[in-house]
């Protein structure tokens, strides 16, 4: 039986953190501060993926990032879509939310809170409105043209899983909510894989590392190993710059880079700034899991993205919307206004430089002009947003135990240099997939800044599971 999109979601029981008392209560936040009135306010060639054989067995196992036509065609994981982000003019005011220790856990209380009201919400008059516990009426952010969409394709396409979360990058409001499956908007079950390159390329940025010198490598297009770490003059022949290597998702030069520039503790602070290892906000979402290995082999394939790294869609909407947002991550809100009085933004924490920022949006714009996810965002040779830029990370990664799992991923923003919206979609496949995450990105973002019928996916194909399953163990 098919399961409805809104009704799935609505099951759900959240469970908040750290509530203020005035918010309980009321009950109307998605985050703990919601209720609040307003604060103060080569190149060209596939890049690497890891190979199943230089993992354990029977576990997790990196697609290629490159995504191109005949990657469509022919593998699940390849598939993978990237949007353009930008700054806008007058970033955020910052509210200083401290930081969590490093694998901390939120204590959780029951309480009804924005995603509460969310599953009791019904349309009226075009928006979605909901009854709070003391009989107010509670006006959401949530867009229906927009939500309808995304329910409407994961209905269509029936995916093992998938979650779309979408956001406005500057004031924090949720824009959609969508689930299908054993699909979580809150949940970090998924794999994070190349979307962690932006954690990553921000911590290679931080360090001064030039995002247009090259690095020059050979080999890593099915496999990532010890030996490829080494700089061979004879046989590097291919070279990208950090730029490139994030628009073509090119695991072989993170890696590289990562073992040169960076340690341990550089990538786990990054990943911390980043939300990882600690609560997000007072939200009633699971904190992302991020385990950095000290040295080695298991420390370059955890900068790729190939490392035990787990992930929410609210989460990597959150990561989207702070890089377009000039570093900034809104709180997230579900809340428009209760009994007409508007509910404005409530917490912000700062998690990059804006010249950091900056230069990882432009990054990004890349992955959609000429990396991984150029084929998705452009139909019959024509850019499917029009003159909107978009900015974006894509991420691919199959668990090959069964049962075969593929995962794909796609967080940006858009338009670039003045974000309306922050999206984050990830799909799982069985070993026949129907659609990837890019497409839905896409579809998500076209249906918010452009309107219009939807578009068409890539052809589905089948996994050529056992062939793949002799050859990699």
């Amino acid at each position: 039986m098919t399961l409805k999109v809104h009704d799935n979601l609505r099951r759900f029981i959240l469970r908040p953190a750290l509530i203020l008392a005035a918010c309980s209560a009321a009950g109307l936040c998605f985050g703990a501060r919601a209720q609040q009135q307003a604060p103060p306010s080569d190149a060209g060639e596939s890049p690497s993926a890891i190979d199943a054989e230089e993992i354990a067995p029977s576990e997790q196992m990196g697609e290629p990032d490159d995504l191109n036509a005949a990657d469509i065609a022919n593998a699940v994981g390849e598939a993978e879509a990237e949007m353009d982000g930008g700054l806008p003019e007058q970033p955020a005011e910052i509210l200083q939310v401290p930081a969590a220790a490093t694998n901390a856990v939120v204590q959780h209380i029951d309480h009804p809170q924005g995603l509460e009201l969310w599953k009791k919400a019904k349309l009226s008059g075009g928006v979605y409105v909901a009854k709070t516990p003391s009989g107010r009426e509670a006006r959401l952010t949530i867009e229906p043209k927009l939500q309808g969409s995304m329910e409407k394709l994961l209905r269509m396409y029936r995916p093992v899983g998938a979650a779309v979360v979408a956001l406005d990058p500057k004031s924090g409001k949720v824009l959609a909510l969508a689930e299908y499956g054993e699909g979580s908007v809150t949940k970090q079950i998924y794999p994070a894989a190349s979307i962690f390159k932006i954690i990553t390329g921000a911590a290679l940025l931080e360090k001064g590392v030039d995002p247009d010198v090259e690095t020059c490598y050979h080999g890593g297009v099915h496999r990532l190993v010890g030996k490829l770490l080494q700089d061979k003059p004879n046989l590097d022949r291919r070279c990208l710059s950090l730029s490139m290597a994030l628009a073509k998702s090119a695991n072989v030069v993170f890696a590289k880079m990562a073992v040169k520039h960076l340690d341990a503790d550089d990538l786990r602070k990054s990943a911390e700034r980043f939300l990882f290892n600690r609560p997000i906000f007072d939200q009633p979402v699971e904190q992302s899991r991020a385990q950095i290995p000290d040295s080695g082999l298991d420390f370059a394939r955890s900068a790729a993205g190939f490392g035990e790294v787990k992930l929410s869609p609210m989460h990597a909407a959150l990561i989207a919307a702070s890089v377009g947002n000039a570093g900034v991550a809104m709180e997230p809100s579900v809340l428009d206004s209760v009994n007409g009085e508007p509910v404005e933004p409530t917490g912000s924490m700062r998690l990059l430089n804006p010249e950091t920022a900056a230069t990882l949006r432009d990054m990004m714009k890349l992955t959609v002009s000429q990396g991984t996810a150029t084929p998705v965002f452009r139909d019959r040779h024509r850019n499917v947003l029009g003159d909107i830029e978009v900015a974006g990370k894509t991420g691919s990664l199959s668990v090959h135990k069964a049962p075969f799992k593929d995962y794909s991923w796609f967080v940006g923003f858009a338009p670039a240099d003045d974000p309306k919206i922050a999206v984050a979609a990830v799909v799982v496949n069985g070993l026949k997939w129907r659609v990837h995450a890019p497409y839905i990105a896409r579809e998500a973002l076209k249906a918010y800044l452009v309107g219009g019928p939807l578009g068409q996916p890539p052809v589905a194909r089948f996994k050529h599971y056992k062939r793949r399953r002799k050859h990699h163990g």
